[in-house]
């Protein structure tokens, strides 16, 4: 490698960095000579996307500008910079490809549109693109100056005022496409994103259902579709990870949320969940916390669903649950949901298996019990605070249902 080559690559290494964005050393004969490369094209799409910085007019003379900003028929975008040995052109630096606004299904449908590509493209289009980062115009034209600054410090490089212009490549015969040629080799890939589709169906209404076996299955099966995902942040995989988790939580939140779990449980899995994503340090743990989230929320909705009670029931429960701390009756429980004490009690044992005061019983046990890892709080604090009157009612009923007493039970903890 002679002195020329190195100080390139270092530029590129450092156009790399402070770019997050793939960068190409292309010399003046269009062979590219480095590659720092964070995406791979897809498969089916490879014959429209891969080396799409060759295509680009990096050489033309009509444009003699040293700073291109390159807009593809396919919404990618690319920043070149020409690098020259004292007056002799020896090739350009290329960043990209990136976005310049989030994608969208209308987005990629309207790209395969304009470019007569075949529909059945849309699922794989739609991944590549999300996969892709986005660039803002300030940002892209800080890289921009970033580039030149390296260009015009470059050894024997020639002193010059930079100059910069856009190139918008709207056509799209700019280059031939073949719709034919994806047919050979797209169908794996497609039908490996809709498998992974019917997947996350199959596990929402699993866990909409509180269907924990079937959950199961589908996971032990098929949960290796989702490490197949490419990352948002390709240069910190974990904080790429990370933020599908966040929104893997919010998916799960809207499944339990159907599955008529209600809201009060919802928030404070979903609370537990995003404080314990953001703890995480490897992607290892990451993956065993999305797993335990799917088994968690399903748990829920088959142990609290309140779906399957009718309106009375239904208001009544929850009357109950915002009310826990309270004084609860059945005659004001009763008076809340509009109805007869006696025809409440009834319908609630009827629909339940257990009486309104049992549930309320069970319910305020297992408030205590999240309590009782609170060491500042006393038994009897933790009593009142979950509605118990009496400390001594509380402990019949805690030892009722747990098989210990509060102090057994909280010494056997701090074991």
């Amino acid at each position: 490698m002679n002195h020329i080559e190195e100080e390139i690559n270092k530029i590129c290494n450092f156009a790399f960095h402070y770019s997050n964005l793939d960068t190409l050393f292309i010399d003046s004969h269009s062979q590219i000579k480095w590659d720092y490369s964070y995406h791979q094209v897809p498969k089916p799409l490879m014959y429209f996307f891969e080396n799409m910085q060759l295509r680009l007019h990096l050489h033309d003379d009509k444009f003699s500008d040293d700073i291109l900003f390159h807009s593809t028929p396919y919404k990618l975008s690319f920043i070149s910079a020409k690098l020259f040995e004292e007056q002799n052109y020896i090739g350009s630096i290329v960043v990209g490809p990136y976005l310049l606004e989030e994608p969208s299904a209308l987005m990629v449908r309207d790209i395969l549109l304009e470019n007569q590509l075949s529909i059945s493209l849309m699922p794989i289009m739609e991944q590549y693109y999300m996969s892709l980062p986005i660039v803002g115009t300030f940002k892209a034209k800080n890289i921009a100056e970033f580039l030149g600054y390296l260009a015009v410090n470059m050894p024997q490089a020639p002193s010059k005022v930079l100059s910069f212009t856009d190139i918008n490549y709207n056509s799209q015969r700019e280059y031939t496409l073949i719709p034919d040629s994806i047919k050979q080799n797209n169908e794996h890939s497609i039908a490996h994103i809709n498998a992974r589709y019917r997947s996350e169906k199959d596990m929402m209404f699993a866990i909409e259902s509180g269907d924990l076996e079937k959950l199961e299955k589908i996971m032990a099966k098929e949960m290796y579709f989702f490490s197949k995902v490419p990352d948002r942040i390709p240069n910190d995989p974990l904080r790429s990870r990370k933020n599908l988790s966040f929104v893997t939580n919010t998916v799960l939140r809207i499944a339990a949320e159907n599955g008529g779990l209600h809201p009060v449980y919802i928030d404070s899995i979903s609370r537990n969940f995003a404080i314990q994503i953001e703890k995480t340090t490897t992607i290892q743990q990451l993956t065993e916390l999305r797993n335990k989230m799917y088994i968690e929320y399903c748990k829920a909705v088959r142990k609290l669903s309140i779906k399957k009670y009718n309106r009375v029931i239904i208001k009544a429960i929850d009357f109950i649950r915002m009310n826990l701390d309270q004084n609860l009756t059945l005659e004001n429980i009763a008076s809340a949901v509009e109805s007869s004490p006696f025809k409440l009690s009834r319908q609630f044992k009827l629909e339940t298996s257990q009486s309104i005061t049992e549930y309320i019983n069970k319910l305020r046990i297992n408030e205590s019990l999240k309590l009782m890892e609170n060491e500042n709080l006393s038994i009897t604090d933790i009593s009142q605070i979950v509605g118990f009157n009496d400390g001594n009612y509380f402990t019949k009923v805690f030892k009722k249902i747990t098989g210990l007493t509060p102090s057994q039970y909280r010494n056997g903890k701090n074991k």
